[in-house]
């Protein structure tokens, strides 16, 4: 039996590393296909292989961690941590440790239904944003929220149509497509088709706040997000641009731990 469970693990591992592969170069020859300017891309899809590889595995943890989680870890703004499509809340376990190692918090993280609309993911971050202020009682009655990919669009939707700017001091983006992704046309779910260059889903999220401070963390060697520009907010909020990050491999990038930390840390307006 032992050996049986050995070689159950070994073609988990072999189908993980093949998967990551196909994925992580499969995106990247599409991104030198379109001929993106991008010097560090080999560098890039090392990094990203090897992150999808570290955080691939720890997706089944959530049936028994719980699809919600906190940290409380400080006492200030609670912060909301948002994946994004076919994620769960799993992939801030490295992130989500160091800000709450850091002070910062307190910290949930929620999982949601990422194939379903758009708005109906937004319509469950309301929910539980409702929830975290009633057991918070912040001061000024806020949250912050820090979303990866589609998450980001799912608070703007929920910021910029369902009341959210009431609610939400800081947006602050990791690799989100702010103006869509070409990849998004190939989509085979309804929230991943929303997400597609120029989808009419964009229409409804083009008025930003001025109550929230955007900010919109990302790379030009991000494989995902097409063309990379789609993630930039400015002139509306603040970029921090990075030349050798994936996709996923911001998520565990000391740098893009350190903006976040800063745009935490900041007083909260929009510059």
């Amino acid at each position: 039996m032992a050996h049986v469970g050995l070689v159950g693990l070994a073609l988990v591992a072999v189908a993980l590393f093949v998967g990551s592969l196909a994925y992580v170069f499969g995106t990247y020859a599409l991104l030198v296909a379109r001929g993106a300017p991008q010097a560090n891309w080999v560098r890039a899809a090392l990094v990203e292989l090897l992150a999808t590889m570290l955080l691939l595995p720890l997706w089944p943890l959530w049936w028994l961690l719980g699809s919600t989680y906190e940290r409380r870890s400080g006492s200030g703004r609670p912060i909301i941590l948002l994946h994004g499509l076919g994620m769960n809340r799993t992939n801030w376990l490295w992130l989500g440790g160091r800000l709450s190692a850091a002070g910062l918090g307190p910290l949930y993280g929620t999982t949601y239904f990422s194939p379903q609309t758009i708005e109906r993911s937004a319509q469950k971050l309301q929910a539980f944003v409702a929830g975290v202020l009633a057991r918070e009682g912040p001061e000024d009655g806020r949250v912050d929220i820090v979303a990866h990919s589609m998450g980001g669009v799912v608070a703007r939707y929920f910021i910029e149509k369902l009341g959210g700017s009431a609610q939400v001091g800081r947006l602050i983006t990791i690799g989100s497509p702010h103006r869509g992704t070409l990849l998004g046309r190939m989509g085979l779910v309804p929230g991943a088709r929303q997400l597609a260059h120029g989808s009419s889903f964009y229409d409804h999220i083009a008025d930003y706040s001025t109550e929230v401070a955007y900010t919109s963390v990302w790379s030009r060697a991000d494989a995902l997000v097409a063309p990379p520009e789609s993630a930039s907010i400015e002139p509306v909020g603040r970029d921090f641009v990075f030349t050798d990050l994936g996709h996923l491999s911001m998520l565990v990038s000391p740098r893009v731990l350190a903006v976040v930390q800063e745009r935490l840390h900041d007083s909260g307006s929009s510059s």
